[in-house]
C-alpha cells in the first residue's frame, strides 16, 4: 500500500485535451454553474447540488482538501487549453486497511457523450493500481443514470 503519495505534491494527469489536476477555490463558479444545469437535477439529489456560491465554495474546499488531509484524492477535470473545470473525479473515501475505495464523478452537461469521463475514469483507475493498490473500487449511481 502506497499511502505515502499524500506526502508529495498533488499528482496531475495529462490526458491530452483535458488534464486531471488539483481542485482550486477558483473552480467554485464553474462548479456551481454546471451542477445547477437542469440536466444534472435528475441525476443528483438536492442535498448534493450547491445552490449558492458559498455552498459551491464549501464543496470545492471539501473535495480539494481530501488530499491535503491524507484521506483521499479527488481531481478537477479541466480543459487543458483554458484550465476551466468541467467536472470532477476521484475517491470519496479510501479505506487503506481494507484496500477499497468509493469513486464518484460529475461532468458538465455540455461535455457529455464525448468520451471525457471514460478517459478520466480509466486514468484514475490506472493511478489507483499503481499508487493506491486498491483491490475493490465501487461507485454508487442513480438507477436511471444509464451511462454510469
Amino acid at each position: 500500500m502506497k499511502q505515502n503519495i499524500f506526502y508529495y505534491r498533488f499528482p496531475e494527469i495529462d490526458l491530452g485535451e483535458i488534464i486531471l489536476r488539483e481542485i482550486k477555490s477558483f473552480d467554485s463558479n464553474d462548479y456551481l454553474e454546471y451542477m445547477n444545469n437542469d440536466n444534472m437535477s435528475e441525476l443528483l439529489t438536492k442535498c448534493t447540488r450547491p445552490r449558492t456560491i458559498d455552498e459551491a465554495i464549501r464543496e470545492i474546499n471539501y473535495w480539494g482538501g481530501l488530499f491535503k488531509k491524507g484521506r483521499s484524492i479527488y481531481w478537477a477535470i479541466a480543459l487543458k487549453s483554458t484550465d476551466q473545470m468541467i467536472g470532477t473525479v476521484g475517491f470519496n473515501s479510501i479505506n487503506f486497511n481494507h484496500y477499497k475505495g468509493d469513486i464518484s464523478y460529475d461532468l458538465n452537461f455540455h461535455y457529455w457523450g464525448k468520451g471525457i469521463m471514460l478517459k478520466a475514469l480509466k486514468a484514475v483507475l490506472r493511478f489507483s493500481d499503481e499508487y493506491l493498490q486498491l483491490h475493490r473500487i465501487q461507485a454508487t449511481v442513480a438507477i436511471h443514470n444509464y451511462k454510469s
